[in-house]
């Protein structure tokens, strides 16, 4: 299987985001109000799966719209998401790698996709839904989609940006894998699983890849880098920092399995375009 890692933009965020180890509200709005020289500028990934049971999108970056013209638009990403996630996330998508575009350069239409996942709502994951919407599939943990209701997350994730598709929503089931046991197998012989790895949010899924003796964990917004599982230090945007912890022991020993071809996180400088044979 070949997977493609695929930047679909930036988010240019509070130096707190990746390694703040706390979760306060004081801290959220500290986030929002950051002036740009005490920003980072982190990329924002996608990833393409050649499966046997066809191409498999997981989540999808940020939208044409957000950024028009390829630079910070403060107005565009106000209108796709809000005046305060605009501010927070500073999304700039430059010409060529929204995803539909990336896909159209690789000779590939929306729905030649099989599957899309999303291991969560934040619209860094879904906003480039609209180009993908003809995909085969979309499939989003119910428990994610169950828990976008609270207020936490109602405020951080846009519902006009998702809810207008059309998803599976299946449920996690028990299983030995993962910090709290609970796993979706896509196709029923754990060559592709969704692995909750709450604390980011409630429902999040990391992917699990897995081909012969060897995998690829997709840790999504668990990690921003591999120093978070190394040193203990949680991301600083979540809900709960003991279960981020959690996910984190849970990646921590993943990556240290002999087996383990690649740990990738949707936030990580450290990585770059290209394709990993699994």
């Amino acid at each position: 299987m070949n997977l493609h890692m695929l930047q679909c933009g930036t988010i240019r965020v509070s130096k707190t985001v990746p390694c703040g180890n706390r979760i306060d509200l004081r801290d959220s709005a500290r986030q929002l109000l950051t002036a740009d020289r005490d920003r980072l500028t982190l990329p924002v990934f996608t990833f393409l799966l050649e499966h046997p049971r066809g191409l498999i999108l997981i989540d999808t970056g940020w939208c044409r719209e957000i950024s028009p013209q390829g630079v910070y638009d403060p107005g565009a990403a106000a209108k796709v998401l809000s005046p305060q996630l605009a501010a927070l996330f500073r999304p700039v998508l430059p010409k060529g790698m929204a995803v539909h575009e990336q896909l159209a350069a690789m000779g590939i239409r929306a729905e030649d996709l099989d599957y899309v996942l999303l291991t969560h709502l934040d619209p860094d994951h879904v906003a480039g839904l609209r180009h993908v919407s003809r995909a085969g599939h979309i499939v989003l943990p119910e428990d994610e989609y169950f828990w976008s209701c609270r207020s936490v997350y109602k405020a951080r994730q846009p519902q006009k940006l998702w809810i207008p598709y059309p998803m599976e929503r299946p449920y996690y089931r028990g299983s030995p894998l993962g910090p709290n046991h609970w796993v979706i197998d896509l196709f029923g012989d754990e060559s592709v699983r969704m692995v909750n790895v709450p604390g980011h949010t409630d429902g999040q899924a990391a992917i699990l890849i897995q081909s012969g003796g060897r995998f690829v964990l997709l840790a999504a917004d668990a990690a921003y880098s591999p120093r978070n599982w190394r040193e203990s230090i949680t991301p600083g945007f979540g809900f709960d920092r003991q279960r981020q912890l959690q996910s984190l022991r849970w990646i921590a020993g993943m990556a240290e399995d002999p087996a383990c071809a690649a740990v990738l996180c949707s936030h990580d400088p450290g990585i770059r375009p290209g394709v990993i044979v699994i």
